[in-house]
């Protein structure tokens, strides 16, 4: 992973990291307010020079299913903005590495469990299932190469091209919500395509266990976010 070095006369939050600093964005807190100013990236969100309040944060950290080794923490803000969906700001840590990303929900694409999704059709993000007439939606596994469906981009829908990325592989981790530990699943995916505006996908899949964690038969709520990488120095951030 690597990070851009900030802006000269960036802000500082308390404590007096800077923004090439791992530390700094962690200190973002719910109710703090964050000012995007990289049009590239945030035009297909409608979110370019927008300022938006930090209304929750999911500090997802995620581990080797074998080994049990913390891999990374996938900080994921999310952001209120008025009269428009949520954005997400990323931080994705490894240490004292770290990247920012920038995502949003594109409309078309639902969350739901695994059974509404397979219900309404939405199968292009799984593996087909050994027997089609017989399973349940928990048994699914992520696909490599999803077959997303055209998207609305600037100039009218475009399909692109997906790959697993990332850590290259489905991972497993939780964050602490208001009523406990919730548990995870999540994924990268990328397209290559140069022109593609948002050029990454994060799958998320939440409370997929039940009480005695086992896997709940439905799934747990599924949302599918895109996004593109983002420079730190276009980002400010405003305590409340």
């Amino acid at each position: 992973m690597a990070v851009r070095a900030p802006r000269p006369g960036s802000g500082l939050p308390a404590g007096g990291a800077g923004k090439g600093e791992l530390a700094y964005w962690r200190a973002i807190k719910a109710g703090d307010y964050l000012s995007l100013k990289d049009f590239q990236s945030l035009a297909e969100a409608g979110a370019e020079g927008l300022d938006c309040r930090v209304a929750e944060i999911r500090d997802i950290v995620v581990g080797d299913s074998a080994t049990g080794r913390a891999l990374a923490s996938y900080r994921l803000h999310e952001l209120e903005r008025v009269g428009r969906g949520p954005l997400f700001l990323l931080v994705l840590s490894a240490g004292e590495d770290f990247e920012l990303r920038t995502y949003f929900a594109p409309p078309s694409l639902v969350p739901g469990t695994r059974d509404q999704l397979v219900d309404r059709g939405d199968t292009w993000l799984f593996l087909p299932p050994p027997d089609p007439e017989d399973f349940v939606s928990s048994d699914l596994e992520l696909a490599p190469f999803p077959d997303l469906p055209a998207l609305p981009e600037s100039g009218g829908a475009v399909k692109r091209v997906w790959e697993k990325s990332g850590f290259g592989q489905t991972l497993y981790g939780a964050y602490k919500g208001r009523q406990g530990e919730v548990p995870v699943i999540l994924a990268e995916y990328e397209t290559k395509e140069e022109d593609a505006p948002s050029p990454l996908m994060l799958v998320l899949e939440e409370n997929w266990l039940d009480a005695r964690g086992r896997p709940l038969s439905s799934g747990g709520l599924v949302t599918v976010l895109l996004g593109s990488p983002l420079d730190p120095g276009s980002i400010e951030v405003w305590p409340a």
